[in-house]
């Protein structure tokens, strides 16, 4: 089978290199002490290809009157968005964006194309 995805991104990656980020996969959550829910998430590295949205994907995916920061990620393997039939929260993205020195967190909004090997997110910037 052609890796198609393999392919885009050897050449994306000249103009966008491929960066490192943590994965937290929300696994559901604990409850603490005073009864508070909390949420437990399992962390692991994997490297993505951060991209900006056009105003017509913004229009196109309803985000225009969303407030916030949007952003696009690929990467290769399995991310899920929020899995409320198996108890368990949005997974997060960690990683230092263009042109910032601190890493931010990125909750996974929406899964917008899932194949086998690869998918691409819609990230919104939680802090």
């Amino acid at each position: 089978m052609i890796n198609v995805r393999a392919m885009a991104n050897n050449m994306t990656s000249m103009v966008n290199p491929n960066m490192d980020a943590v994965l937290r996969v929300n696994l559901g959550y604990t409850v603490d002490a005073d009864g508070n829910q909390v949420p437990d998430f399992q962390e692991q590295p994997i490297k993505i290809q951060a991209q900006s949205l056009e105003s017509k994907e913004k229009d196109h995916l309803g985000l225009v009157d969303r407030q916030g920061e949007f952003i696009t990620a690929y990467t290769f393997g399995n991310v899920n968005a929020i899995q409320r039939w198996l108890n368990r929260g949005a997974s997060e993205l960690v990683f230092i964006p263009y042109g910032e020195t601190d890493p931010v967190r990125w909750n996974v909004d929406k899964v917008l194309e899932s194949y086998r090997t690869w998918v691409r997110l819609l990230l919104v910037r939680i802090t």
